[in-house]
């Protein structure tokens, strides 16, 4: 059964999350499309599928502490963990996403009145060492 991102926690194996985290936006994994129309092909155009997929990007939205938090050094390898909460009573394993990258980008927060300073991390998936994994919940 579905249930709410509630709970979940990422972890990356060099630099340190240690703040509110809000969201966790997981990759999306998509082949591309080579275009294979000719000059006499009719109608429609044509395609077949790409060699290889990209293995796309992770986002991590938090709460930022301007008294805490650190810029995160970009281009360094890292594995990231995203940890599920155990949704179904008698199981005692996790959920995990499990990936090769380095963090692309962080953006600070926009300052504004009456809203809370929201910052971002984004984690390009180099798909190098390890494949991204996904391991489902189990007893």
């Amino acid at each position: 059964m579905a249930g709410t991102g509630n709970g979940t926690t990422v972890a990356l194996s060099v630099s340190t999350v240690s703040t509110c985290v809000t969201s966790i936006e997981l990759p999306s994994f998509a082949i591309e499309d080579l275009e294979t129309s000719c000059l006499d092909t009719t109608n429609y155009k044509t395609f077949q599928a790409s060699d290889l997929s990209d293995p796309g990007e992770i986002t991590i939205n938090f709460l930022f502490n301007p008294t805490s938090d650190t810029l995160l050094a970009r281009g360094v390898a890292e594995v990231i963990t995203v940890t599920w909460p155990i949704h179904t009573t008698g199981n005692t394993t996790n959920a995990t996403f499990v990936a090769d990258g380095y963090i692309r980008e962080v953006n600070l927060p926009t300052l504004q009145n009456g809203e809370l300073q929201e910052a971002s991390i984004v984690f390009k998936l180099n798909g190098e060492d390890t494949e991204p994994a996904f391991t489902q919940e189990a007893a």
